[in-house]
């Protein structure tokens, strides 16, 4: 076992222990108040964890035209939910990457964007919480200066780590599946330049892409991790983009975004299993972009996974986009839908408290 390791196994047991202790002082009460145990969000995308308000505010503030000219009109439109649903890489390109993204861009917004989000999570029964996002799609096509567009990344954090004090958070940066490996590269290294301000992981994100090759990643991932970096990698999710068995054998993700595809192939959830991979699981998200068919599917591939020891945790992917899609709301529709009891969702909790990269709690885990 690495020095890196154990490290890692004293924090998880650290967070355990303090988990354990709220865990005492809390009960299943009214489907209202319901979790009344601590969450951990470790699955949240930046430019889908703004409100729609604060989106529709930046636009006016910078004059950006919007699809839509009325406020209600331009929150349906970039909201999904189960009963309005669009496939992934729809609204990839119709909404995710031409108004979300251009939305939170540039030094101010993310600040604000990583501040609000932060904050917001912690009023909302957070104490942990990773927020991940791709920096090179924030800064208008390198219209912006990346160092500057990560250190406001990193005041937003350090702003909403002072107000609230046991709050605890960190930042992934995801490469993408649609960059070339050059640009990717880049990314991973301002991922290590900042791992001490509170970049605490490095993701590989994005849909399918013809000629991407994971196992070009395999060095620079190496390097990241001896830094200090935890791994996890988008895939599982949708067809076009299901490589978990070549993550595993080349870049060994301790976590695995989504993963929901696992639940097909007995294999690899024993390989799963095996390594103590934690698959990052984000029900509502999984339905509203049709990567899984329906709630008989999502109950389906929860109990699968449950049924063969697979660890997971319960996250949002898009809190401020998906209907109903904050924390807490999807814990209490998996308990009020029978998917999951009440003991599993504890069982959630707990791993996700435990999986989580970020060093140490609070702001103290970067002075």
């Amino acid at each position: 076992m690495t020095d890196g390791e154990t490290w890692l196994n004293i924090l998880a047991r650290e967070r355990t222990f303090r988990y354990n202790l709220s865990m005492e002082q809390s009960s299943l009460q009214t489907k209202n108040t319901y979790p009344t145990y601590p969450l951990a969000e470790l699955h949240a995308h930046l430019g889908t964890s703004v409100a729609p308000p604060i989106l529709w505010q930046i636009a006016h503030d910078r004059g950006i035209k919007l699809p839509k000219s009325e406020y209600h009109e331009f929150r349906d439109y970039i909201t999904l939910s189960p009963e309005r649903p669009m496939p992934l890489n729809d609204y990839f390109s119709q909404v995710y990457h031409n108004i979300l993204d251009p939305l939170s861009s540039g030094t101010w917004a993310v600040e604000s964007a990583v501040y609000n989000t932060m904050s917001g999570a912690y009023r909302n029964g957070i104490e942990l919480i990773e927020l991940r996002t791709n920096p090179m799609k924030h800064n208008f096509n390198n219209e912006v200066d990346l160092d500057h567009l990560i250190m406001a990344m990193l005041r937003g954090m350090e702003r909403a780590l002072l107000e609230h004090s046991k709050l605890s958070a960190g930042i992934i940066f995801c490469i993408a599946r649609e960059f070339d490996v050059e640009r990717n590269k880049i990314i991973i290294e301002k991922a290590i330049k900042y791992h001490k301000r509170g970049v605490v992981a490095i993701d590989i994100a994005g849909p399918g892409t013809p000629g991407f090759d994971i196992t070009a990643y395999k060095d620079v991932f190496e390097n990241a991790r001896a830094a200090g970096l935890g791994i996890t990698v988008h895939s599982g999710e949708a067809l076009d983009a299901n490589d978990m068995w070549e993550a595993l054998e080349n870049l060994r993700p301790s976590r695995i975004g989504h993963g929901i595809l696992a639940s097909r192939d007995p294999a690899l959830m024993d390989e799963l299993v095996t390594r103590g991979v934690v698959l990052e699981i984000c029900p509502l998200s999984n339905l509203a972009t049709a990567a899984l068919a329906n709630e008989e599917a999502l109950r389906a591939t929860l109990r699968t996974l449950v049924d063969h020891g697979v660890k997971f945790c319960i996250n949002t992917d898009w809190p401020e986009v998906i209907e109903d899609g904050h924390l807490q709301k999807q814990y209490r529709m998996l308990l009020e839908k029978g998917m999951l009891t009440d003991a599993e969702l504890r069982t959630s909790a707990r791993t996700a408290f435990e999986a989580s990269f970020i060093p140490g709690p609070g702001l103290s885990a970067y002075l």
